[in-house]
């Protein structure tokens, strides 16, 4: 039976047929995370219960409380039944991450955009993620081919299990992790590829990101919340701040998911080709 039927159907006299209920959640680890509207959110504790019921891998229920904050990228989720212990162990394609996806923000909607990314690296690149996290892209690069890879994170609690998650896949030999601000801390001139995981203003940090590249050029993914309609000014942004460190531009675009109505989750693929 389907999540919603389900609900529908246990809460059946209790909650009105003219709420809207949950089509589904997000499942990371043990800990499922629930998306409620203002109308269902006084019934949250009982519909974590019935979510408990509902899947049996499930040991946790949070709700969303609020947008994910900062740059540090911090979710606000509640949590309402189960266990209260929610660090858990999220397996995908092969590769464990351990964290609490109440304290940090791991979006399974991103899963396919990981999964082209790794794809596309070639063994031998030299790669630097600038927003880590828990390692969702560097941990899926450094599986994939054999490279070097510098994840940088500014969350301390999210780098310890950066460091965490780079053991657990025995990965010590291909990837190094640094705490820090990445326009701070980002190595200069040594990579081919840059990986920029973060959705807000990215473009102000594109910069660092040419710094990072080695001087022939590079490839840079850049990911950002934008409306459809300020696509192309966003790329005409592109060119003129690869302009302005010496590089020629060309970009495709690839839409991972709708973040909010009128917004799109996009990953700008950058070829930056140097002019000297």
């Amino acid at each position: 039976m389907r999540y919603r039927d389900f609900l529908r159907s246990e809460l059946s006299g209790i909650v009105s047929n003219d709420f809207i209920l949950p089509s589904g959640f997000h499942l990371v680890g043990h800990v499922a995370l629930v998306h409620l509207d203002f109308e269902t959110m006084r019934y949250a504790p009982l519909i974590g219960e019935k979510t408990l019921e509902y899947d049996k891998r499930i040991m946790s229920v949070a709700v969303r409380t609020g947008p994910t904050e900062g740059t540090t990228r911090l979710p606000s989720y509640e949590l309402v039944a189960g266990d209260g212990n929610t660090v858990t162990t999220h397996i995908e394609g092969g590769v464990e991450f351990r964290l609490d996806p109440l304290c940090l923000t791991f979006s399974g909607g991103n899963r396919k955009e990981r999964s082209r990314l790794s794809k596309l690296v070639k063994d031998d690149e030299v790669v630097v993620d600038m927003f880590s996290c828990v390692g969702q892209f560097a941990l899926h690069i450094a599986k994939s081919a054999k490279v070097e890879v510098t994840a940088i994170e500014i969350n301390p609690e999210a780098y310890q299990f950066l460091l965490e998650n780079i053991k657990l896949n025995e990965m010590e030999d291909r990837v190094i992790a640094l705490l820090g601000d990445c326009r701070e801390v980002h190595p200069k001139r040594t990579a081919s590829r840059v990986v920029m995981g973060y959705l807000h203003n990215t473009i102000e940090y594109l910069p660092f990101a040419l710094e990072t590249i080695v001087e022939d050029g590079g490839f840079i993914h850049m990911h950002m919340n934008v409306p459809e309609s300020k696509l192309t000014d966003i790329i005409a942004k592109i060119e003129q701040v690869c302009r302005n460190y010496g590089y020629s531009s060309i970009t495709s675009v690839h839409h991972v998911k709708n973040y909010s109505p009128g917004m799109g989750h996009y990953v700008f693929d950058i070829a930056a080709i140097s002019e000297a």
